[in-house]
C-alpha cells in the first residue's frame, strides 16, 4: 500500500465519523447538562478532529475520559485522532475499550474492521517485499482472496503455498476447509488425511474429516471423528452440536441431547442447537420442552435478521456521510 493510499484511507475514516460525532456530543450535551465540562470537551475534541487537529483532539477525549472512563463517544474521538496520526496501536486498543464497554457499537465495530483492515494490508505489503514467492505470503494471499469469496484464486494460492512447504498443516487444513462447501467431500477428506498424518491430535482436521464423513452418509467414522474432536476441545460447541446432530441421525437420542445441552451451555446463542434440541425432545416425548426449543430457535433466528438488517442500514448511512 504506498503512503498515498494509507493518507487517503486514513482522511476517509477520520471525514466519515464527524456526522457520528457531531450528533453523539449533541445527545451528550442534551443529557448531560449538569456535567457541562464533559460535554464540552467532547465538542471542542469532535471541532478539533473535524478541523484536522489531531493532537488537540486527542488531548480534549483524554480529558473527557478522566471525568468518564467508559464513555464510547470520547474512545472513538480519541481513536479516530490517534488513527489519524499514524498512532495504529492506541487507535486499536481504545476501539477494543469501547467494545468492551459496549459489545453491541456499531461504529466501534465498523472502524475496528477499517483499522485491522488497513494494519493487515501494511503487514502484507512488508512481507511481499521480503518475500514475494514465499509460502506464507501465498498463504495470505489465499486468505485474502477466500474472505473475498473468490474461492478458486484462493485455492490457487494455496496450492502455491503447499509447493513451497509441503508440510504446512494450516495450508492443508485450510485446503479441505476449501473443498468442504463446496461438497468435493473426497478432495477435503485427502487434505485432511496428509495433516492428520503430519498432526493426529489437529483440531480442525479431524473435525472437518467428522463433518465430511457425515454428509458421505457414514454415521459410524463421523461419530469416531466427532468424539475425538470433543475430546480433544471439550469446549467447542461446533463440534457438540456436529456430534449431537449425527448422534440423532444415528437414533441415540438421548445421547444426542446431552451433547445438544453442552452446546447451547457453551453458545447460548446458537440457533440450530436450539432446532435439534427440539427435535431430540420430540422423539423423547418431551413435548412441551419442544415447544420451548423450537420458540427460543425462532426468536433466534428474528434477533439474527434484525442485527443484520441494523448493520446494513448503518454502512448505507456513512456511506451517504456528507464530506466537509
Amino acid at each position: 500500500m504506498s503512503p498515498e493510499t494509507t493518507r487517503g484511507t486514513r482522511k476517509r475514516l477520520v471525514s466519515g465519523q464527524r456526522s457520528y460525532l457531531l450528533w453523539s456530543v449533541a445527545c451528550l450535551g442534551a443529557f448531560l447538562g449538569q456535567v457541562p465540562s464533559f460535554a464540552s470537551e467532547l465538542t471542542e475534541s469532535s471541532r478539533a478532529l473535524h478541523q484536522g487537529k489531531f493532537a488537540q483532539a486527542a488531548s480534549l477525549a483524554e480529558r473527557a475520559l478522566k471525568s468518564d472512563p467508559r464513555s464510547t463517544a470520547a474512545l472513538i474521538i480519541l481513536a479516530q485522532a490517534n488513527f489519524a496520526q499514524g498512532k495504529y496501536l492506541p487507535a486499536y486498543q481504545q476501539l477494543r475499550e469501547a467494545l468492551r464497554v459496549d459489545p453491541k457499537n456499531v461504529d466501534a465495530l465498523y472502524y475496528l474492521g477499517q483499522l485491522c483492515n488497513l494494519l493487515s494490508q501494511v503487514e502484507y505489503q512488508a512481507l511481499d517485499a521480503l518475500a514475494p514467492d514465499s509460502a506464507r505470503v501465498h498463504q495470505l494471499r489465499a486468505e485474502l482472496y477466500k474472505l473475498q469469496e473468490s474461492t478458486a484464486k484462493a485455492e490457487e494460492e494455496y496450492q502455491a503455498a503447499l509447493k513451497g512447504n509441503s508440510r504446512s498443516v494450516e495450508v492443508l487444513v485450510a485446503l479441505g476447509d476449501l473443498n468442504r462447501p463446496e461438497f468435493r467431500f473426497d478432495e477435503a477428506l485427502s487434505y485432511y488425511s496428509r495433516a492428520l498424518e503430519i498432526d493426529p491430535l489437529n483440531y480442525d482436521a479431524i473435525y472437518g474429516a467428522g463433518v465430511c464423513h457425515y454428509y458421505q452418509q457414514q454415521p459410524e467414522k463421523a461419530l469416531e471423528y466427532l468424539r475425538k474432536a470433543v475430546r480433544i476441545d471439550p469446549k467447542s460447541a461446533p463440534a457438540r452440536l456436529a456430534l449431537g446432530d449425527v448422534l440423532l441421525q444415528a437414533n441415540q437420542t438421548s445421547a444426542a441431547l446431552d451433547e445438544l445441552k453442552v452446546a447451547i451451555a457453551l453458545e447460548p446463542k446458537m440457533r440450530q442447537a436450539y432446532t435439534l434440541l427440539g427435535k431430540a425432545q420430540q422423539k423423547l416425548g418431551q413435548n412441551a420442552e419442544a415447544a420451548t426449543s423450537f420458540k427460543k430457535a425462532q426468536e433466534l433466528i428474528q434477533s439474527e435478521m434484525e442485527s443484520r438488517e441494523s448493520l446494513l442500514n448503518s454502512r448505507e448511512l456513512k456511506k451517504d456521510s456528507p464530506l466537509p
